[in-house]
């Protein structure tokens, strides 16, 4: 694995004032086949002189950049330090549910997850960060986030910036809620803070006079952006979360709900000297937009909620080399999957009671780890119908793949959803959007993929489901309605080297982390464990020797 630490340096004269302000940092980056992330807890400067309280991976906040070729094997092995139980989740990559980092793969305290995939996705921005169903938001507030690049041949035959941190750079944005000592609040209902690339909004970017690429990631819990610049400075959409658009879609505003990715280049050819303010507009969010105005009169529920206020600053410094003058007009062909023969499937987001703004559901259900929603047979296609009943809008989120939006409101939706997207907007008051999607490449008949709202407190408290694909040959097989059997220790696939007679004691983890059943050398059962007990579900079980030492950690299906 090679790592390389990007510091971020101005570029050209700066007067004492300009040099003075606070520059926003650009996270390192990491490239290679290899890939090693630590999950730890630390404290960081955000505000001068305080120390808050924060988590990340590979320091004490955010993490480094993920940089991907697409066709090569990846491992990534994600060491946790937190003290606490957490999930790391690919957010957007195509691949298998066993390798995606959901619910359903934790990895305790101390322990190492390595999954092994192929890189099947186009260039593009995706995102990782933690998934534990019930601490999501905590984690995701505190601070671990971060970046994934995407690179493969057809991007990189076009004339597009790609100097990583000189322009091309990757920008997070992050709505938080401080205490008055200064400390993250683990909620997102009064948010009264926003940060860009970890530090206070009102930062400096320095760019050169040239055409310019930010990857912009809204990487908050619970509100939506509205970019725009203060001087209506138009701009070119190239990418939204799955890929490259047909072609630049101009715009002066671009909505962005948690969890979802852009791409734009900025034309700053002639501009050395200037600068640019790059502004929330929440006042020209829509109605019901967490951010913007509540929906029915509703009041504000934080201090930042449908105002207009600067994000950061950005400084226009002398063109590098060989800086890029002009945006390509054509950068691919989108081909949504054919719709011909698709199945229909319907979502209703709802809340209980109707007008609530916490209390919310997918199809009248609330998450139940051990609830399979719905299975569907690998190579199929589906049009999904979301309808929000709710007086607020969700980001919808699928796990596993990219879908293509059909429709927003019963019209063809604008010109920069039309690319492969993983986050769609649901817009409140019976708003419908109509999305299709395609099961490829991967079955796998226990372990599920997620599909929930990307405001996180919604998701923690189960606005969330989950659903199989399965294998054309198993679709119609009967599930096993239960097993009697115990779990045989030795058909499990352990390390090697692992001594199962010297395995004294195991212990079996629920997918929270909470320890459910403790078997102690004499009620082993040679090479079986009786789980007869336990509820249907997937566990983690955690051998140790007669020295204490943990000599294997496994997962298991109980049916």
């Amino acid at each position: 694995m090679k790592k390389i630490a990007i510091t971020w340096m101005v570029l050209g004269a700066c007067s004492v004032s300009v040099c003075a302000q606070t520059l926003i940092p650009i996270p390192s980056m990491l490239e290679g086949t290899t890939f090693d992330l630590m999950a730890q807890s630390g404290t960081t400067q955000i505000f001068p002189g305080i120390e808050t309280q924060t988590k990340g991976y590979n320091g004490a906040m955010l993490a480094p950049t993920l940089i991907l070729e697409k066709g090569q094997t990846v491992t990534l092995n994600v060491h946790n330090q937190l003290g606490d139980t957490t999930t790391t989740h690919w957010h957007g990559l195509h691949l298998s549910p066993v390798n995606d980092g959901s619910p359903h793969t934790p990895i305790m305290d101390g322990e190492t997850w390595s999954p092994t995939f192929e890189v099947k996705d186009n260039a593009a921005t995706y995102w990782y960060h933690p998934h534990l169903h019930g601490k999501t938001l905590g984690q995701v507030v505190k601070g671990m986030a971060g970046f994934i690049i995407v690179r493969d041949a057809e991007e990189a035959a076009l004339a597009l910036p790609r100097t990583y941190g000189l322009d091309d750079v990757p920008l997070v944005f992050q709505w938080k809620t401080f205490d008055a000592a200064k400390q993250i609040v683990e909620m997102d209902e009064e948010d009264n803070e926003v940060l860009v690339n970890g530090v206070l909004r009102g930062g400096t970017l320095n760019l050169p006079a040239q055409v310019v690429r930010l990857r912009l990631l809204n990487g908050s819990s619970h509100r939506y952006f509205n970019f725009g610049f203060s001087n209506s400075l138009s701009f070119k959409q190239i990418a939204s979360d799955g890929g490259l658009l047909d072609m630049p879609v101009s715009m002066t505003k671009l909505v962005l709900a948690p969890g979802e990715r852009a791409e734009i280049l900025i034309d700053l050819t002639g501009k050395e000297g200037q600068t640019l303010i790059l502004r929330q507009f929440g006042t020209q969010l829509p109605q019901g937009y967490p951010g913007g105005a509540m929906m029915m009169g509703g009041g504000m529920m934080g201090d930042l909620d449908d105002t207009d206020f600067d994000l950061m600053k950005i400084n226009i410094s002398t063109p590098t080399d060989g800086g890029l003058t002009s945006i390509p007009s054509i950068l691919t062909m989108n081909t949504p999957y054919p719709q011909s023969g698709a199945a229909s499937r319907t979502f209703g987001l709802t809340a209980q009671p109707m007008m609530s703004m916490t209390n919310f559901f997918i199809n009248g259900l609330k998450f139940d780890m051990e609830t399979i929603n719905f299975e569907v047979e690998l190579g199929k296609t589906e049009v999904w119908t979301l309808t929000n009943s709710t007086m607020m809008a969700h980001p919808f989120h699928v796990h596993g793949l990219s879908f293509y939006v059909l429709s927003v409101n019963g019209v063809a939706p604008p010109a920069n959803l039309k690319g492969r997207k993983d986050v769609v907007t649901v817009p409140p008051m019976q708003g419908q959007v109509k999305i299709l999607v395609r099961f490829d490449d991967f079955a796998d008949e226990e372990m599920p993929y997620m599909y929930h709202c990307h405001i996180l407190s919604h998701e923690d408290t189960g606005m969330m489901g989950q659903f199989l694909v399965t294998s054309p040959a198993s679709a119609t097989d009967e599930p096993a309605q239960n097993d009697p059997c115990p779990i045989c220790i030795n058909a499990l696939p352990m390390p090697s080297g692992v001594d199962l007679s010297k395995v004294i004691r195991a212990e079996i983890f629920d997918l929270a982390g909470r320890l459910v059943r403790v078997h102690e050398k004499g009620s082993l059962g040679g090479p079986t464990l009786d789980v007869s007990g336990l509820p249907v579900g997937t566990y983690l079980m955690q051998l140790s020797d007669n020295t204490g030492k943990i000599v294997a950690v496994q997962r298991f299906y109980k049916k």
